[in-house]
């Protein structure tokens, strides 16, 4: 499935990685994307075999989400039940924890992150929606160039294609916090009520000086290629109430943005439909101040004691180690799974399973 696993414990060293291995190896935060599309083939080395691995869960730190008086920063192993469950993210970036809520199961929410959403790019992944929306930007390293941050709209360049090198690794999401006059939600139409892929979604932030629409952000999810800003509704927006007639216009105007697609979950005619109805939906959420209507109080996490974290409890080196095999001791190669190690080993009986 893979052709080598790396398990890198500080993030100098996932660079160093990265960069030795180029495109023959791939970053993994929650895998959940990434393992079940190597395993269909979705995703291969250069060569067309299979992609080494190198897992940033082992790194301390990663998993945090860090907040200055102007931003909340996001690390690249932050799930989607973390955001959920974050007051900071709640208060201040509140569409990307109502996008959070909507991924999945509990258990996918545990296991999968933002950033891993981010790097997919797919027009239908919900968090990537509400980032937009709030003019969310990544930083990305390498070892030899060091970082540089992207607006996420740039960051992402085409269907499931985003700009990040071959020797680099996506470091940081920075979300700007949503200013107090302001407010702002996430929604989505899928098949179901929940765990379902979106076939349109929404997200929305507008800043309000009374009754007046001052800024205007709106961002179109499973539309497009890619997710879209819905442009002409912004700046129509801006300097009006949010009477029924406008936010109807700005339904329509959204709809310049969309060129949606026919698929298995929706043809393009009724994905274009309900564009403007979610849109005119979430704005009027919005005008009402019930963006948070149904926001649980107690959301289910499925965390324990762990506090949504599993950090390792002893951080063994990549380097040979000896092992008891079979009533001796046996020299096990560093870098790779046990099973593949045995087998190095000269153990080729061991099997998966």
């Amino acid at each position: 499935m893979y052709r080598f696993y790396f398990s890198p414990h500080t993030l100098d060293e996932a660079l160093a990685l990265k960069a030795a291995h180029g495109a023959d190896a791939r970053v993994m935060a929650g895998g959940t994307d990434l393992l079940l599309e190597m395993d269909r083939g979705v995703r291969h080395a250069p060569d067309g075999g299979a992609l080494g691995v190198i897992d940033l869960t082992r790194i301390p730190g990663l998993a945090a989400v860090a907040e200055d008086e102007t931003h909340l920063h996001l690390g690249p192993l932050v799930t989607h039940n973390q955001c959920v469950a974050n007051a900071h993210v709640v208060a201040h970036a509140f569409p990307l924890a109502r996008a959070c809520w909507e991924v999945g199961a509990p258990q996918i929410r545990n296991r999968a992150t933002v950033a891993g959403n981010i790097i997919t790019a797919s027009p239908a992944n919900d968090t990537i929606v509400p980032l937009m929306a709030l003019d969310a930007t990544v930083t990305v390293a390498s070892a030899a160039r060091g970082e540089r941050t992207v607006p996420l709209a740039a960051f992402i360049t085409g269907f499931r294609r985003v700009d990040l090198a071959d020797d680099e690794i996506l470091i940081r999401i920075s979300v700007p916090k949503v200013a107090a006059h302001a407010t702002g939600s996430f929604i989505k139409l899928g098949l179901r009520r929940a765990q379902a892929i979106s076939v349109v979604s929404a997200a929305a932030v507008v800043a309000r000086d009374g009754p007046v629409v001052t800024d205007a952000r709106i961002a179109l999810g499973s539309v497009a290629p890619v997710v879209v800003r819905a442009a002409a509704a912004e700046t129509f927006l801006r300097g009006k109430e949010l009477s029924d007639a406008v936010i109807g216009e700005a339904a329509r105007l959204a709809l310049d943005a969309a060129a949606p697609i026919d698929d298995i979950r929706a043809g393009a005619a009724y994905r274009h439909a309900m564009v403007a109805t979610l849109v005119a939906r979430l704005l009027r959420t919005l005008r009402d101040d019930r963006a948070r209507d149904g926001w649980p109080a107690h959301p289910v996490m499925l965390w324990g004691e762990s506090g949504g974290v599993w950090p390792v409890a002893k951080q063994a080196p990549s380097a040979e180690t000896t092992a008891h095999v079979n009533g001796r001791d046996v020299a096990l190669p560093g870098g790779m799974t046990l099973l593949d190690s045995l087998r190095a080993a000269g153990f080729v009986g061991v099997k998966e399973g």
